[in-house]
């Protein structure tokens, strides 16, 4: 069983043995720990029966990283304790804890599992200057960062600072103690307890789908479409978060503000082009809306964006073509009150614009195991295309999560598809509209796929609740809403999914009272 690490780290005189102390007083007590220090400071670590500390200088980290590694490993062989704790010093580049902690036989038997960046005052810039990359590396190898001021103008500074160089790293002030310890504390559960969640978690899906299988809902069909629908959204998932990555590593952000129409007609046109040009789904714009938005790009512009793309893009376009036989006016009815909708939607951001509306601790990346090296010097090209793809894994697997939650609740909306089509026949206008809309938020269908399902389900129904389908499913569902929810807070998040539908559902049933524009399914 490996033994878990946590890194303290940040400059001299940060705090990081106060910081090392308070955690041992109120929650690490009872615990069997070894703490290493590679920095001395004016505090030390106070003495107790189940803390054992082992001392090295900087010299003889300098000089014999391998050795001290060797040593570490046999004493953890004769006592096993169950934290290792690392005060690091702050002048020392993380390659070398790599070098000692996670290769040869060190990465066997130690676990990296957290790594806190400690802050103390107002001069950081002026001192990690001074420090040179080393200080930079371990930032950017920082899964959390602690911040000891207590002025708030100078938090933020110290904030927009430390985002520079680690655009996923956690922060945590004096003020959010609690929230700060809640994060440190959750250790990683052992692989005997994993084995038996999910045995668990097996009888309880199998005893479920028994009791349900009355109302014929079978775990086969629920697992078929479960993969068809998680088969369809991950690829596109990938590319966005690709594309938001590219968009928050290589474009500044004064670039793209200088560049955005600065004229809200404009901005919204830019808006609907850019759409149009990016062939991807709604799992895919969604990432990208998000970097967007901490890009700087007026709201109401990328709400337009993210609403829009999923609906008139070149894939969308030929799919819906073939599903309806090449019926141009569904497809025009489709792009053009899909453009409509998503502008409409985007407009009313200019009433009451969101403030704060990104989540605080968004895109952390994954507790574990994990390599924080960089082997190439720090600000080449192959340096920034390897953040770039480790800032995507982070969004990748937090984006993923809800993503799996949403096509999870979808998969077992779709058993229930033909009885709600049956009911929604030779009702009114307005049931039906509402009926299809309603099943387009549950089903959760990808919009590069969705024009067959809505194809399948058009006898007896009005042509325009199906085109209502076919706009409002892609602007929001339960796979969206979850994705939103990872990355922005749960008002702005409400605020969006209730002015989409509305806007949609007053848009498509006018269209459907001026005739439907004559569609014939």
């Amino acid at each position: 069983m490996k033994t878990p690490v946590w890194v303290i780290t940040g400059l001299l005189d940060s705090g990081k043995t106060t910081l090392i102390n308070r955690l041992i007083k109120e929650e690490l007590r009872e615990l069997n720990l070894l703490i290493l220090q590679f920095e001395a400071g004016e505090e030390l670590v106070k003495e107790r029966e189940r803390i054992q500390r082992l001392m090295f200088s900087k010299s003889q980290l300098e000089q014999t990283p391998l050795d001290i590694a060797d040593g570490l490993l046999l004493y953890l062989e004769q006592h096993s304790p169950d934290l290792l704790l690392i005060e690091w010093n702050g002048m020392e580049h993380f390659h070398t804890l790599e070098k000692m902690l996670l290769q040869f036989s060190a990465k066997a038997v130690l676990c990296v599992e957290k790594v806190v960046y400690v802050v103390k005052d107002e001069g950081l810039l002026k001192r990690l200057w001074e420090a040179g990359p080393a200080a930079r590396s371990q930032i950017e190898g920082s899964d959390f960062a602690y911040i000891r001021t207590k002025e708030h103008k100078q938090n933020r500074k110290i904030k927009d600072i430390l985002h520079s160089c680690n655009p996923d790293i956690r922060i945590f002030t004096v003020q959010k103690w609690e929230r700060f310890l809640q994060k440190m504390v959750h250790f990683s559960m052992p692989a005997q307890l994993w084995f038996l969640m999910a045995l668990m978690t097996a009888i309880a899906c199998i005893t479920a789908f028994t009791l349900l299988k009355p109302f014929e809902i079978s775990m086969g069909r629920f697992i078929s479409i479960f993969l068809g629908v998680f088969l369809q959204a991950v690829p596109f998932l990938a590319i966005g978060v690709l594309l938001s990555s590219v968009i928050q590593f290589y474009l500044p952000q004064d670039w793209i503000q200088r560049r955005f129409p600065k004229t809200l007609l404009a901005g919204q046109l830019f808006a609907v082009l850019a759409g149009f040009c990016l062939p991807v789904c709604d799992c895919a714009s969604i990432p990208v809306f998000k970097s967007l938005v901490k890009k700087g790009v007026p709201m109401p512009a990328a709400v337009t964006f993210m609403l829009v793309s999923p609906v008139i893009n070149p894939v969308v376009i030929l799919s819906t073509w073939y599903a309806f036989n090449g019926n141009y006016r569904m497809l025009a009815a489709r792009c053009g009150l899909g453009i409509l909708c998503a502008v409409l939607c985007g407009l009313t951001y200019l009433v009451k614009p969101p403030e704060a509306n990104l989540a605080e601790d968004e895109t952390p990346f994954p507790a574990g195991c994990r390599n924080y090296s960089l082997p190439v010097e720090e600000k080449s090209p192959v340096a920034y295309f390897l953040w770039m793809l480790r800032h995507g894994q982070s969004e990748f697997f937090s984006v993923g999560k809800y993503l799996l939650i949403g096509i999870a609740v979808s998969a077992l909306f779709q058993d229930m598809l033909p009885l709600a089509v049956a009911a929604g026949r030779g009702t009114a206008p307005w049931a039906a509209l509402l009926l299809m809309m309603g099943m387009s938020f549950a089903l959760s269908l990808c919009s590069s796929s969705d024009a067959v399902v809505a194809r399948s389900m058009a006898g007896g129904l009005p042509a325009g609740s199906i085109v209502g389908f076919l706009v409002f499913g892609p602007m929001m569902d339960i796979k969206n809403a979850a994705m939103l929810l990872s990355g922005f807070k749960p008002g702005f998040v409400a605020r969006l999914s209730v002015t989409t539908f509305l806007v949609c559902f007053i848009v498509v049933l006018m269209f459907m009272l001026c005739g439907s524009g004559g569609i014939r399914i």
